[in-house]
C-alpha cells in the first residue's frame, strides 16, 4: 500500500554505492526502515537524511516486510539553522540517538511524534537558552515514555534515579541526586523552550545535570546504557 506520511529521520546506514536504509519515526506507522535508492554519491541528497530531519514522504508499506521502499521525500521545513550551527547539529545527533533507543518499534504514537516534531522546529528558531535545550527535551520526553516523576518527589530530600521518585533516606547506591538539583531538573516540565534563558544553569550544574538525566534514562531504558554522544555536548557548549 502506497502511504503518504510524515517522518522524522533517526539515522541511516549505507546499503550499496547508491542506496541507504533510513531508520525513521513515522506519524502513521511508528518506527520504520526505509530503503532509499538512486542516491549515488550526491551529498545534497544524503544531506536530506541528517539526524531528526523532518520529511514529507511517500513509501510503499507492508506489515510483513521489514524494510519499506521510499519513493518520494521532501524536507519540510528545511532545517537550515540546525544543520549549519555546530551546537544545534550536535544536539540533533544526540537527541536522534536518544529517540531511536527510547521509542518502541512499529508502535505509532501521535503524541510522541508531535512532541519531537514541534521540539525540532523550536530548536531551528531558537537563539537564547540553547545550551539547555537538550536537557529540557529529555525531561519533557519522559512524560510520554511513562517514567516522569510525580509532583510529590519535589518535597523529598533525595531523588532515586533507579526508582524514579523521591525518597526520604539517602540511597546506599550512587544513582541519586539531592533535592536542590532535582528541583532544577523538575522545572523543565513547566518551562517552555522560549523560557530557558530566564534562569540559566551554571556550566557546572548544566554538565552534571545532563549526565544525571542520561543516567536516569539508562535506569529506565536498557538500550540507553551504552549511549555516550552526550559527552560531545559537554565540549561543544564549553
Amino acid at each position: 500500500m502506497v502511504t503518504a506520511d510524515r517522518i522524522i529521520v533517526l539515522k541511516y546506514v549505507k546499503y550499496s554505492d547508491s542506496s541507504i536504509i533510513v531508520q525513521a519515526l513515522s506519524q502513521k506507522h511508528g518506527r520504520v526502515s526505509l530503503m532509499v535508492s538512486g542516491l549515488g554519491k550526491n551529498r545534497t541528497k544524503l544531506g536530506a537524511f541528517h539526524p531528526l530531519a523532518l520529511l514529507d514522504a511517500v513509501y510503499s508499506y507492508r506489515e510483513d516486510r521489514q524494510v519499506q521502499r521510499l519513493s518520494e521525500y521532501k524536507p519540510n521545513p528545511l532545517l537550515a539553522n540546525c544543520t549549519t550551527d555546530l551546537r544545534k547539529s550536535t544536539q540533533l545527533m544526540f537527541l536522534a540517538e536518544v529517540v531511536g533507543k527510547s521509542v518502541m518499534p512499529e508502535t505509532p504514537d501521535s503524541l510522541v511524534f508531535a512532541f519531537v516534531e514541534q521540539s525540532i522546529m523550536m530548536l531551528e528558531e531558537m537563539e537564547k537558552g540553547l545550551a539547555e535545550f537538550h536537557i529540557a527535551f529529555l525531561v519533557k520526553l519522559s512524560q510520554f515514555l511513562g517514567f516522569h516523576p510525580g509532583q510529590e518527589s519535589v518535597d523529598m530530600p533525595f531523588f532515586d534515579l533507579t526508582l524514579g521518585h523521591g525518597v526520604e533516606i539517602r540511597p546506599h547506591h550512587k544513582h541519586y541526586i539531592g533535592n536542590d538539583l532535582f528541583k532544577k531538573m523538575y522545572r523543565y516540565f513547566g518551562l517552555k523552550y522560549s523560557e530557558l534563558d530566564v534562569c540559566p544553569l551554571s556550566k557546572t550544574d548544566r554538565d552534571f545535570l545532563l549526565d544525571v538525566v542520561v543516567m536516569w534514562y539508562a535506569n529506565n531504558i536498557v538500550s540507553m546504557a551504552d549511549i555516550n554522544s552526550h559527552e560531545i555536548l559537554h565540549q561543544v557548549f564549553n
